[in-house]
């Protein structure tokens, strides 16, 4: 499922991206190394053995890094997937050393703490529990502590909810607790939200007073809990996942811009994001008629827009055959390698606040 990881036999570890994957492979990105390569900082250790992160961040830079070290040291997980029309990172089950189970994880922590910091993870998911209604049995915990690889300085808590609706219950109780001044809970403010938007502008085409706005009134899955970040990813039951591999047909159009109404935002809060839109303007790129959707697999443009409201998307032009009903139409994908990090979705209010901030 999304945001389990496996490890190989050869010790690598990969984060698992989305539910829909081939037969007996597993769509994922590395994310730690057991040994030293050039340019990789050694933070994390477990049982005597130090890890550091091939992907420092998720971004284009970081992807094409990542492929230029597996397709140098381990050629065999590469694949052109006939399926998507493009190459990733495939790992074969029989691969697999290790399958960790971010559900299982938490549990453990929740039943006996190993340390300040999951003392930290059990207390933050017991105030969203309490606050939301959702069993801690629905969530799970997610990167370096999943692995027990986590730092007790700098590691973030990244927390998992199974199931639409449990996922909404979890973001109206955050809602309310940001809100409430008595809370351990805040949304970044002053020199912290300053620094996150200048970290995110780095990676990702946003000015400073668009990061601005997407951390201090937009992102409600990334905040702090006592002065430590923690994170929100919410992951579809298996029951909710309708798409089964092979069952559409992805081809790459080149690069488009368009303005783009959202009329159904159900998704947009999974990985990928998807916003079904309408009254679509190209400004750049094929001037195809038929774009029914926009797709991120960069989680920080996921649920930014309401039914109603327009975006601005720069991204993949993709032809979609769906061999289910017969049905072909055209989507736009954000997060995709041959964008080189140039693509984005920006909502038009954007805009309009920012105007009314520098005013």
């Amino acid at each position: 499922m999304d945001k389990d990881f496996i490890e190989t036999v050869e010790g690598l570890i990969f984060c698992v991206v989305g539910n829909v994957h081939p037969p007996a492979k597993a769509i994922a990105y590395l994310k730690y190394i057991p040994k030293y390569a050039s340019g990789v900082r050694i933070k994390w250790s477990r049982s005597g053995v130090f890890y550091g992160r091939i992907l420092p961040y998720y971004s284009a830079e970081g992807v094409f890094k990542v492929m230029q070290f597996m397709e140098e040291h381990y050629p065999d997980y590469i694949v052109h997937d006939d399926v998507l029309g493009f190459k990733l990172i495939e790992v074969p089950q029989d691969k697999v050393k290790m399958h960790y189970k971010p559900e299982e994880r938490l549990a453990e922590i929740i039943k006996s703490p190993n340390d300040p910091l999951e003392e930290q993870v059990a207390e933050l998911i017991s105030i969203i529990s309490e606050k939301s209604g959702v069993p801690s049995h629905s969530m799970g915990i997610s990167g370096s502590i999943l692995l027990k690889l986590h730092n007790l300085k700098f590691s973030d808590i990244d927390i998992i909810v199974y199931g639409r609706d449990e996922s909404l219950k979890v973001k109206e109780a955050l809602l309310e607790l940001y809100a409430d001044p008595r809370s351990d809970l805040k949304m970044p403010s002053g020199e912290t939200l300053e620094r996150w938007a200048k970290d995110i502008t780095k990676i990702h085409p946003l000015t400073f007073e668009e990061a601005k706005i997407l951390y201090g009134k937009e992102k409600w899955s990334r905040a702090l809990y006592k002065g430590r970040q923690f994170s929100v990813h919410p992951v579809k039951k298996p029951e909710e996942v309708e798409e089964e591999y092979g069952d559409k047909i992805y081809r790459g159009m080149g690069l488009v811009k368009a303005i783009v109404k959202v009329i159904d935002n159900s998704d947009s809060i999974f990985l990928p994001a998807k916003y079904i839109v309408d009254d679509v303007r190209i400004i750049e790129g094929p001037a195809v008629k038929d774009i029914v959707e926009v797709v991120s697999y960069e989680g920080l443009y996921s649920d930014l827009a309401e039914s109603g409201e327009e975006l601005v998307v720069h991204g993949k032009l993709e032809h979609v055959k769906d061999l289910k009903n017969g049905k072909e139409y055209h989507r736009i994908v954000v997060g995709s390698f041959e964008a080189k990090g140039r693509d984005y979705i920006k909502p038009l209010r954007w805009r309009e606040i920012a105007i009314m901030t520098r005013t």
